[in-house]
């Protein structure tokens, strides 16, 4: 009779706690801040798994890096032909010697030729095979691509050195402390007291976006588009350029109204804890290598006064990267008609 009450007991303990010997990591999910268990679970990750794309010369692989707080793993793929790259990261929390999640991401560096953004990724899923602080991290993970929608599963294995140690970046540039104390510029080209032209900058919220950013699109604009206008050459194709460099004349130039390529530069400035990616777009969608060429810079322009017709030009300086915005010097003649040149 003992024996049976002994086993009956054994038996209710093994119901109320677990026999298992096999553990499991905790899941994480999106509304979750618990504390992962890092224990071993079932999957099998192996160095193998540190390569996510296989290539015989440029595979794609697992990175890591760290600092005091958290360690983030990336990869980053190849997605054009001139250098445009995609990263996946994912970021988590120090906590206890173990990892909260923090958030989740994708990049696309735009290079030379593209916009370049950042987009919020949602994690339904995510295991911890071995966590061996600052040192090595493995596991799986389930997450879903923003602009596919498709869910992705990928096993992880990354080894974090001494050089992965990487200080978090607070110095983040602003548009504000860039550019709001040179911008707008006004121009008045006559000398009557009334602003004809700005050096300017217009400014878009995108709130659809996760994470949030503003858009501050740096260009001339006219006052008064009927009457002063903006010239660029005469041609039959888009786009249509604005920024002339000595030699030139104001024969042969028109204002179009579509297809102007008008943003001298283009700053992108995201919501927190994305400042890192504020930047300026500085590339061949802009005017980046006019620009930075040491050569004068000009807008040719016409106003019509009493019905009459004026040529003129403005000479500016715009440098992003310095963050410097300036106009240099005018001219408008005083000879209707007559077409102005800067050799």
């Amino acid at each position: 009779m003992n024996s049976i009450k002994t086993f009956t007991l054994l038996l209710i303990i093994c119901l109320t706690t677990s026999c298992s010997t096999s553990e499991t990591t905790e899941v994480i999910d999106n509304g979750t801040t618990e504390i992962i268990e890092c224990v071993t679970t079932d999957i099998s990750v192996s160095e193998a798994d540190n390569v996510v794309t296989p290539h015989a010369t440029n595979p794609v692989v697992w990175e890591g890096t760290f600092n005091d707080d958290t360690v983030t793993i990336s990869f980053t793929t190849p997605v054009g032909s001139d250098g445009e790259t995609e990263t996946k990261a994912f970021i988590f929390n120090k906590k206890d010697d173990c990892l909260t999640k923090n958030r989740a991401y994708e990049y696309y560096n735009g290079e030379s030729v593209d916009v370049s953004a950042v987009t919020e990724m949602d994690i339904s899923e995510f295991y911890i095979k071995e966590w061996v602080v600052d040192e090595k991290l493995t596991g799986f993970v389930v997450y879903t691509d923003p602009h596919d929608k498709i869910t992705y599963s990928k096993k992880f294995y990354v080894e974090f050195t001494a050089d992965d140690f990487q200080v978090e970046f607070t110095n983040f540039l602003l548009f504000e402390d860039c550019m709001l104390d040179k911008l707008p510029a006004e121009i008045d080209m006559n000398s009557d007291g009334i602003v004809d032209f700005k050096l300017t900058y217009d400014e878009v919220n995108d709130v659809g976006n996760r994470p949030r950013y503003n858009q501050y699109t740096i260009k001339l604009t006219s006052t008064f588009e009927d009457q002063n206008k903006i010239l660029s050459p005469v041609k039959n194709q888009e786009p249509y350029f604005i920024v002339h460099e000595p030699p030139f004349t104001s024969e042969n130039k028109t204002q179009y109204i579509n297809g102007v390529k008008d943003a001298l530069d283009v700053f992108y400035e995201y919501d927190a804890p994305y400042q890192n990616f504020n930047y300026f777009l500085n590339n061949n969608l802009t005017y980046s290598s006019t620009l930075k060429n040491n050569k004068d810079d000009y807008f040719i322009i016409s106003m019509t006064l009493n019905n009459e017709v004026y040529y003129g030009w403005i000479k500016f300086s715009v440098n992003t990267q310095n963050c410097e915005a300036s106009i240099i010097d005018t001219f408008l003649s005083s000879i209707a008609n007559e077409h102005v040149s800067v050799n």
